[in-house]
């Protein structure tokens, strides 16, 4: 009876583990194939976008890989009434980028930027589609 139990709780704890395995395969998966493909290697550009910029009241927190650009934007960090990310792409000293709220703030709305780099402290927005996007500068903060 005692064998029998101890087979019972290995055989839940390899239960667990595959369960983790996967999970966690799940998750490094995309992230993986996302790096290996071909369109998104990095490539060589003079700007240095990662870090944190204020702009319109709130604060971004950009991270650079290669050519492409990743932020979450929010007003307000414990109650803000909008929140945002976005994913854009580097070329020359413009970001094309993509945008959405996210339900930590209440205004749901989503669109396209255009956003000329002046320098790798500051941005300027060219254009946008979509709904109204606020921000139409961002300065890093130090």
């Amino acid at each position: 009876m005692r064998r029998f139990f101890k087979l019972k709780i290995g055989e839940k704890m390899r239960s667990k583990n595959l369960l983790k395995l996967f999970a966690l395969v799940f998750v490094l998966l995309p992230v993986m194939l996302f790096a290996q493909d071909d369109g998104n290697k990095k490539t060589s550009n003079p700007y240095n976008m990662d870090g944190v910029f204020s702009g319109a009241g709130g604060k971004y927190y950009l991270r650079q890989l290669g050519n492409e650009v990743l932020w979450y934007g929010e007003e307000d960090a414990v109650s803000p009434s909008w929140s945002n990310v976005a994913h854009g792409v580097i070329n020359g000293n413009i970001i094309t980028v993509k945008w959405a709220d996210v339900p930590k703030g209440s205004i749901m709305q989503s669109g396209s930027l255009v956003i000329r780099i002046d320098s790798n402290n500051a941005m300027v927005l060219l254009e946008q589609t979509g709904e109204y996007f606020a921000t139409d500068s961002w300065t890093r903060i130090p």
